[in-house]
């Protein structure tokens, strides 16, 4: 009977320390209060909405992406070193950690974190359930190295590494701009690259997923949104609005259209994913991307 008691209490202290993990996240106590010759002077924590309080005119990209919260740092150098900046966002899911880092990106480096991308005077990365900019007020190179210390020690700090939406692998990689796609599920990133719509046209909210590529060279540029719904039913809807706003007389034998503005479209569904290709160069090349991208889907 003890011995029963006993393997019982070590079953309840195994999963209340796994529970521990799983909820672990990082806190201001993970960064220093000193490194090389700068100090902590101003330590930060914003719970969702509160996050308007710190940047009023950037909150709503953060919040669009389900933000947690965000801790941050700042510290001042000595002998009149410049500031610098640490804000570590925590989002509800890798996921949109994800999407925020896309939205932030212009090009993709694997320097620190799951991708990141550095400047002399910032750096940002996502990883796992965290998007991260370390930033300084101006380039020395003891605030270059300052930026880069924090985030490596940042970088090693974050145990876990996140998921990637499954939704990226139905983007075909041909004639796909380098850093050019947006992984998102609220209607305001809609018009991101290309003006779809003044409104949610398609129905675009936290339980889809969506995301929007730029295909082609900057001077015959097309788009390509790939939309994920819970059901086939609303994808169809959703392929119904756009079909009447740009092209009433798409049909299964007219599947690509020339519009008004000679450039081509064509909408679909396959399942409950929507697919739909905006200011195609030709019928030819509009044809292309659409095959391969049915051919992910």
């Amino acid at each position: 009977m003890a011995r029963i008691v006993y393997f019982f209490l070590l079953l309840v202290m195994s999963c209340s320390n796994l529970y521990a993990l799983v909820q672990a996240k990082f806190s201001v106590d993970n960064l220093p209060e000193h490194f090389m010759s700068y100090h902590a002077t101003d330590k930060m924590n914003y719970i969702g909405k509160e996050l308007y309080d710190y940047i009023n005119g950037g909150a709503e990209l953060y919040l669009s992406y389900g933000l947690a919260s965000m801790t941050g740092c700042k510290y001042i150098g000595d002998n009149d070193l410049p500031q610098v900046t640490v804000e570590i966002y925590e989002m509800t899911s890798s996921f949109n950690a994800f999407g925020v880092y896309t939205q932030s990106r212009d090009k993709e480096e694997q320097d620190y974190g799951q991708g990141s991308q550095s400047f002399p005077d910032f750096i940002l990365f996502w990883k796992d359930r965290y998007f991260v900019i370390v930033n300084t007020m101006e380039v020395t190179s003891e605030s270059e190295k300052a930026i880069k210390y924090l985030a490596g020690l940042i970088d090693k700090s974050i145990p876990e590494t996140g998921k990637i939406p499954p939704i990226t692998r139905c983007l075909p990689e041909e004639g796909l701009v380098s850093a050019g796609f947006l992984y998102f599920h609220h209607y305001i990133w809609l018009n991101a690259y290309f003006f779809i719509a003044d409104y949610d046209i398609i129905n675009i909210n936290e339980k889809t997923d969506a995301i929007l590529a730029k295909y082609g060279d900057a001077n015959a540029r097309s788009y390509l949104l790939i939309v994920e719904y819970p059901d086939e039913k609303e994808a169809m809807e959703a392929c119904e609005h756009l079909r009447k706003k740009y092209a009433p007389e798409l049909s299964a034998t007219n599947f690509i259209v020339e519009l008004e503005d000679e450039t081509w479209f064509t909408v679909w569904i396959q399942g409950n994913k929507l697919g739909a290709i905006f200011n195609g160069s030709s019928r030819k090349q509009t044809e292309k991307l659409f095959k391969d991208t049915i051919n992910n889907m």
